[in-house]
């Protein structure tokens, strides 16, 4: 009897260690299975975001573009009217005019910016979607501008992560846009102000630089409100 009870005690031993260890193994495969899961969905997932970014970027061009084309001709000139001939004996020379010396632009792109931008190698931009459309659709050309492999949108803000090389992209552009007296006054005031924003905060960066990796990326917030506790009105005391 004694040698029965062991054999039946040992054999639930080796039930329940073959359990134990099975259960353990499917719990690992399914581990497994999830993780390349995750992966095979999250990789797609983010490329589709990044083209929807592109895609409007690219429509919004081509509206612009096909309401230039629409745009009635303008009519010709008219022909200037010819001056009556002088004879030789009457012409004198005119005077020369002189060129009025240009004063400096004080607001033109500073190259130390753009140095300062270019060290950044991370940022983070907080702005709104129609905001970001704007700075893909003006910035999105040119050469060194990258689409970020990290764009998230929760209730209209966009997130997205933008190189040290994607900021000069970003001012260089929206300078041009800013001066740029055919772009229409409504362009020309969304991108002074974005490239103010973006470039005090670079400037501020240029001041005092942290070198080393670690501390936190340059956080780019384009939300304007009222401070906490105001009504709009102008406080007067």
């Amino acid at each position: 009897m004694t040698d029965q009870q062991h054999t039946i005690d040992q054999s639930r031993q080796d039930a329940t260690a073959a359990i134990t260890t099975g259960l353990a193994e499917v719990r690992a495969v399914a581990r497994e299975a999830l993780t390349r899961t995750n992966d095979i969905v999250t990789g797609p997932v983010a490329n589709i975001g990044n083209e929807l970014v592109a895609l409007r970027g690219s429509i919004a061009q081509l509206g612009d573009q096909l309401r230039t084309a629409a745009s009635p001709m303008a009519e010709p000139a008219a022909p200037e009217p010819v001056p009556p001939s002088i004879p030789e004996e009457d012409k004198r020379p005119e005077p020369v005019a002189r060129p009025e010396p240009r004063m400096p632009d004080d607001d033109s792109l500073n190259p130390e910016t753009l140095r300062a931008a270019a060290g950044i190698s991370a940022a983070v931009l907080h702005a709104h979607r129609d905001t970001w459309e704007f700075l893909v659709k003006h910035a999105g050309a040119d050469q060194h501008f990258h689409i970020p492999g990290a764009v998230s949108e929760t209730h209209g803000i966009v997130m997205a992560g933008l190189s040290g090389p994607s900021l000069v992209a970003i001012l260089t552009s929206l300078d041009d846009v800013r001066h740029d007296a055919e772009a229409g006054r409504g362009t020309q005031a969304i991108a002074h102000h974005l490239h103010q924003r973006i470039g005090d905060i670079v400037e501020e960066i240029a001041r005092d630089p942290h070198v080393g990796g670690d501390c936190d990326p340059v956080t780019i917030r384009i939300d304007d409100r009222l401070k906490p506790g105001g009504d709009g009105e102008d406080e007067r005391q």
